[in-house]
């Protein structure tokens, strides 16, 4: 029977690593994340003869119950969720960044900078999350105070705030692209007035801005097939440069990998979505002083404390 036992634990763990070896799992978010893989989707079914299925999640909540599964193999994530997955142990760091911030603050008044918004009424997503914690921050060092001198009504997403504010129910919205053109493109007389990552960039000295999504990786791909690894990184630059240029095929691929983006804003989302693909090494500086203030404001978004440098994929 215990010889039985070890046979079977033996064709189990053989089985696993076959799996793990001959295919890769990669998963994203549906909008602007899943957007820098469509070259990939379309034309990398194998890198290296090893297969890649790719996976695009509709809901963030499948997306967080696929990574605490460990039933992903690559993911692009929001940044603080990479966070998370690290503090909880499940064996994920950072490859890098694929895109940086794409929040603005959109009204139909001008607005020269954040001090301007003192004793108004503005509109957002996500209470206590990233977008929220990126707000408050900006907020607070330009000396506003919340809610004595700015009141701010959240919302559920940003196909609810779009809406409000093209009704004429909201005034000024802080919303993400691509949903952000798809208020201006409706509304001639809206402006974005403030990118919440350049303000962030001058805040912190710091040239990137804030990471929002980010690539992780299993500790064991680092482990089994690093070069993997390089070569799928350098698949997604090309993607990133393929969804950035004005190649026909564009929409098309968007269409076969059921990626919700309207069509009619593509161009003008992609110009303010920030896709800029960083390593971990080149951005570290961005990401712990991200991690920091995040800690500052609601440290259970990143975990319950700020990932130490092991976070990082050296290479």
């Amino acid at each position: 029977m215990k010889n039985k036992i070890i046979c079977f634990l033996s064709v189990l763990f053989l089985s696993i690593s076959i799996y793990s070896k001959d295919k890769i799992k990669v998963v994203a978010p549906d909008g602007l994340p899943a957007l820098s893989l469509i070259k990939m989707i379309n034309e990398d079914s194998k890198i290296d003869d090893i297969d890649i299925e790719y996976k695009i999640e509709k809901l963030s909540e499948s997306l967080v119950m696929t990574l605490m599964k460990k039933d992903a193999d690559i993911a692009i994530v929001p940044s603080n969720l990479a966070g998370q997955l690290y503090n909880k142990g499940l064996g994920y760091k950072i490859g890098g960044t694929v895109g940086w911030g794409s929040f603005y603050v959109i009204s139909r008044e001008s607005l020269n900078s954040l001090k301007d918004l003192k004793g108004k009424e503005i509109a957002t997503i996500g209470k206590g999350l990233t977008p929220d914690i990126i707000l408050q921050t900006l907020l607070k060092k330009n000396g506003l105070d919340q809610p004595k001198d700015i009141k701010i009504d959240y919302l559920g997403s940003g196909n609810e705030l779009a809406p409000l504010y093209l009704s004429g129910k909201k005034d000024i919205v802080v919303i993400a692209e691509p949903m952000a053109s798809k208020i201006l493109s409706k509304d001639k007389n809206s402006k974005a007035n403030i990118e919440l990552n350049q303000e962030w960039k001058n805040l912190f000295d710091v040239a990137k801005g804030y990471p929002q999504s980010t690539l992780i990786v299993s500790e064991n791909i680092l482990k089994e097939n690093p070069s993997f690894l390089n070569k799928f990184i350098e698949k997604l630059k090309e993607s990133i440069i393929f969804v950035e240029s004005d190649d026909v095929k564009r929409l098309d691929y968007i269409s076969k990998a059921k990626i919700t983006l309207p069509n009619d804003i593509l161009d003008k989302a992609i110009e303010k979505a920030n896709f800029n693909f960083t390593t971990a090494v080149e951005g570290k500086n961005e990401y712990m002083i991200y991690f920091k203030e995040i800690a500052e404001n609601n440290k259970k978004a990143i975990g319950g404390k700020i990932p130490d440098e092991e976070i990082f994929i050296s290479k």
